[in-house]
């Protein structure tokens, strides 16, 4: 069990009883539990780990370091028997092999392992920059992959062997290749060609190079507001200070009056047109000459009342009048057509 404390050396005999009981409790068990303690440490002391059936001691406190002592996981011979089989009679504890059998590591692997940083080799090797920025994997000092983290932040994978790519994989199979003039195949070794992009073919296959499609048609025809046609495009010069007209059949272009002429101030002025009256737009009249006025009267009978009238006799005159024409003068004010407007351009798509 863990449950060592510490008893102050002014704490009473009847109450210590219980602590030192929790103590010898905690140091018989090897201090068991599922997780090792974490206070109360004391180099030396062990841990029976009970959810691994392992024991563990304590070497270093701070911080806390603990090694293996005996494995009983499995039902074999103990790590700690093992090394105790120090004579030939003892090597059937081992398997049939003396203790020197497992320590000699390096007959074990068959090469001489790495241990610290500086170490040296003729093989694979793993080395750590001075300021600790970058780990190298590589066969030599000079040909070495990094994987790390610059001092600015910047974290990359490299390849420092000289012009060779850098293969991500799955498997045996390469799906991304970096190569020394950093071009990017897709699939492996797939550079595809200037130009082309790359397009997702999904979750289950790598993606592939295409040819992004012409937005336009080579001899595409469009308008645009500035004065030379984009990059791909050639300026059509033929039309010239033209209105555009909309139409719904076969386009074509005519007119003789140019667009700012025809758009612009214009006086209005002149006269109205001569009109001659002819004898039957002419009311009917005539003129009498040398005339004679005759009066008469009369009464009612039995009324006092009397009647005069007057009459006129002679001969009348010619008619009169040319049968000429006549005119009227107009003015008005001037009509402002100075329509406003934005140049454009005609392109062709090349």
């Amino acid at each position: 069990m863990q449950n060592f404390t510490t008893i102050p050396s002014s704490e009473t005999l009847t109450n210590s009883l219980a602590p030192l009981l929790n103590n010898d409790k905690s140091a018989l068990s090897n201090s068991s539990g599922t997780v090792f303690p974490t206070t109360e440490l004391q180099v030396g002391m062990k841990c029976w780990r009970t959810d691994q059936q392992k024991l563990y001691l304590l070497t270093n406190a701070s911080p806390a370091t603990w090694i293996l002592l005996a494995d009983l996981s499995s039902g074999t011979t103990s790590v700690a028997a093992a090394i105790a089989a120090q004579s030939a009679s003892d090597a059937t504890a081992l398997g049939g092999q003396l203790p020197s059998y497992y320590t000699d590591i390096t007959a074990r692997l068959g090469f001489t392992p790495l241990n610290k940083a500086g170490d040296t080799a003729t093989g694979l090797q793993y080395q750590v920059r001075a300021a600790g920025a970058f780990q190298y994997w590589g066969l030599t000092a000079a040909n070495y992959l990094s994987v790390g983290q610059s001092s600015t932040g910047d974290a990359y994978v490299k390849n420092a062997y000289p012009s060779k790519s850098l293969i991500l994989g799955a498997g045996n199979t390469d799906h991304v290749v970096i190569n020394a003039a950093g071009a990017v195949g897709a699939g492996g070794a797939n550079f595809g060609a200037a130009g082309q992009v790359l397009t997702s073919a999904g979750s289950a296959a790598p993606p592939g190079w295409q040819t992004l499609p012409e937005e336009f048609a080579s001899g595409t025809r469009l308008l645009f507001q500035q004065t030379a046609a984009p990059t791909g495009w050639t300026k059509d010069t033929t039309h010239n200070d033209k209105a555009l007209r909309i139409v719904n059949g076969a386009v074509s272009s005519g007119g003789t009056v140019a667009f700012t002429s025809a758009f612009i101030s214009q006086a209005v002025s002149g006269t109205v047109g001569s009109t001659t009256l002819s004898e039957a737009q002419i009311p009917s009249h005539t003129h009498l000459a040398g005339a004679t006025l005759q009066t008469s009267s009369s009464s009612a009978k039995g009324s006092s009342a009397q009647w005069r009238s007057i009459s006129a006799t002679g001969n009348a005159t010619s008619a009169t009048g040319g049968s000429g024409s006549h005119n009227h003068t107009f003015s008005g004010a001037a009509i402002n057509l100075a329509v406003q407007y934005v140049d454009v351009i005609i392109a062709t798509k090349n």
